[in-house]
């Protein structure tokens, strides 16, 4: 059995398309069974909600040998625990590609807003049945990870992704669904500090060490700046615990397009001010339209 899987802490995007894909598989006649690497945020259960989809079973590894498929991830440490005892057969994805493998694989990485765009791609392309569920489930997240295309990530075969996929799911006003979304995404209650940094959280290995950026997207900014000092103090903690260069929280304002940013200390907002030429808010690094961490953030530290 193919066990089809996303990246630890999970999105959207990363949950639907492998429940799409996992799909997609058995309309193939293969046995195939999607898993989260954790839980499922609030935008994300308000779309399966929405959509009267179950969830998928969460895990941490699988029996050594299995088979296992990579969605919307291609980089070790942000994949499932034990992957190096386990049988990789295939990777889809929309990011860069940092993956050794010791045999040939099937990979399908595309320069799209979203891993459930590849996905949509491959059932319009071939002809495969799409239901209207799991069409529901495609749309929302491309609407996630290309912020309903505000994103620079977006593409226009994106676009053109979600005009075919509502023609199937028929929703009669996407912008109103996708601020449902967002309010969902952005309602975090009573979650704890490092839990906030780590919902959309993930370390690189850049040329001078390894970093961590967590992003918060939402509609209420100040959500996250009202705690800004349990978040500083937090970002510091990780940083020591984790060893690594540098920590960064951006908490990105999906509806105006701008960010703000906190950083582990003196040295790492130095830095973030130089790349990003950032306006000191009262030690916030505020910086107009940066939204996206894989397009805008990343590829600037990459240098």
């Amino acid at each position: 059995m193919k066990n089809v899987i996303g990246h630890k802490n999970p999105d959207t995007d990363s949950v639907c398309s492998a429940v799409a894909y996992a799909e997609y598989l058995k309309q193939q006649g293969e046995e195939a069974q999607a898993f989260a690497l954790g839980e499922l945020n609030k935008e994300t259960q308000f779309v399966f909600d929405k959509f009267d989809m179950k969830r998928p079973e969460i895990i941490s590894e699988l029996e050594a040998g299995s088979e296992v498929v990579l969605l919307d991830h291609n980089e070790v440490g942000q994949a499932i625990d034990n992957l190096a005892e386990l049988s990789l057969v295939e990777v889809i994805d929309h990011h860069k590609v940092d993956l050794k493998t010791d045999k040939p694989i099937s990979i399908c990485v595309k320069p799209l807003g979203s891993s459930c765009s590849i996905v949509a791609e491959k059932y319009f392309s071939e002809g495969i049945d799409l239901d209207k569920k799991i069409a529901s489930l495609l749309l929302a997240g491309i609407i996630s990870d290309t912020l309903f295309f505000r994103s620079p990530t977006t593409t226009d075969t994106d676009k053109k992704l979600v005009e075919g996929l509502n023609e199937i799911v028929g929703l009669e006003d996407l912008e109103q669904f996708s601020l449902e979304m967002f309010k969902a995404k952005s309602d975090l209650g009573d979650i704890s500090t490092e839990n906030l940094i780590r919902l959309d959280y993930k370390e690189f290995n850049f040329k001078d060490g390894k970093y961590g950026i967590g992003v918060m997207e939402t509609t209420d900014v100040d959500f996250g700046l009202k705690r800004r000092e349990e978040i500083f103090e937090k970002l510091a903690e990780i940083k020591e615990k984790d060893n690594l260069k540098a920590v960064y929280f951006t908490i990105v304002d999906i509806l105006n397009e701008k960010s703000y940013t906190l950083y582990s200390d003196e040295e790492a907002k130095k830095l973030f001010t130089e790349l990003f030429s950032a306006e000191d808010q009262n030690g916030i690094l505020f910086v107009d339209k940066l939204v996206s961490r894989k397009k805008q953030i990343v590829p600037v530290f990459e240098g």
